[in-house]
């Protein structure tokens, strides 16, 4: 614990001082709620628009509002928060782990070799993520070209930084209580050390995380569409559709009617269900569809056609 100044000394600001004001200075510039807000909102539309991207609809085009896109951010954002917390959970046993392993008498560990190794395995994380840009050969052929071929494999990098990130702050954490131990009252020189290296640490976690999240959100999405393609659209509204004149389309399953040109509705179509639904147009899908190959049928909706729910 960091012993107070003396009496006769003037005040200095400890390290939380500096870090609150930093802080209250931030929030002048990005409140807080403003910024859980953009976040949400940002991954919401990449979840949004990748899930409709799946069957070729673009998401601009249904005139989406920004508390539906607020709404679907839970499931873009839901798995990477909750794995997060665990990583923060496990951090922080293993920082009380070494802080008791440190303390007990006759131990062979010792501070600056406690810091060596997590700065260490930091290190190697970390350079991980050059090669997301170097992509050497050994890279590609020995390691990316043995990984299936999914999300999970994309994810490797940014996963990586992270983990070095956050093993880097500790092995800090480990070396500031080690100073504040034998020096309490340790020089500028450490402080400004710490801190400008915990503000980069800081800034690569934040990064690969958002990265990391974004991607996870864009395939999160993508899977879920298959999901419900390959389940025929569990929950979705069924629609009975007449049309005066005939709709050209390659949809699967869908059975189609002529009831004679005496009819205003010369055309009966049964089988599709409403993927999504705009202003102006039907977003329709078939009940057997399989993948992404079925993309959606487009129907204005104006006096040409005639929607029935089926439910």
């Amino acid at each position: 614990m960091r012993s107070r100044p003396a009496a006769n000394q003037p005040p200095t600001s400890t390290d939380s001082d500096r870090t609150r004001s930093f802080l209250q200075k931030l929030a002048y510039v990005v409140a807080p709620g403003s910024l859980v807000v953009g976040l949400l909102y940002y991954f919401g539309s990449t979840y949004t628009a990748a899930y409709y991207g799946y069957f070729g609809v673009p998401s601009g085009d249904l005139q989406i509002s920004r508390q539906n896109y607020l709404v679907s951010s839970p499931d873009a954002i839901f798995l990477p928060l909750w794995v997060l917390l665990w990583c923060g959970l496990a951090l922080l046993l293993l920082y009380r782990l070494i802080g008791r392993r440190l303390r007990r008498p006759g131990t062979r560990l010792t501070p600056r070799g406690v810091v060596a190794v997590l700065l260490a395995a930091a290190a190697v994380l970390l350079a991980l993520g050059f090669l997301v840009y170097l992509q050497p050969a050994w890279w590609t052929r020995d390691v990316l070209d043995r990984l299936p071929t999914n999300w999970q494999r994309d994810l490797l990098i940014p996963l990586a930084v992270s983990a070095g990130a956050m093993l880097g702050l500790l092995a800090l954490r480990v070396y500031r209580d080690h100073l504040t131990q034998q020096q309490p009252h340790h020089g500028d020189d450490h402080r400004v050390l710490l801190v400008g290296s915990g503000v980069v640490l800081v800034g690569m976690l934040t990064l690969s995380l958002f990265f990391a999240t974004s991607r996870y959100a864009y395939e999160a999405a993508r899977s879920n569409a298959a999901q419900d393609a390959a389940a025929h659209f569990p929950g979705s509204t069924k629609l009975l559709i007449y049309s005066r004149t005939h709709v050209p389309n390659d949809a699967v399953g869908i059975e189609q009617q002529d009831l004679g040109s005496s009819e205003p509705f010369r055309y009966r179509y049964l089988g599709f269900r409403q993927l999504a639904k705009s202003g102006s147009h039907y977003y329709l899908v078939s009940y057997m569809s399989r993948g992404p190959e079925d993309l959606a049928v487009v129907l204005p909706d104006d006096d040409s056609i005639r929607v029935e729910v089926l439910g």
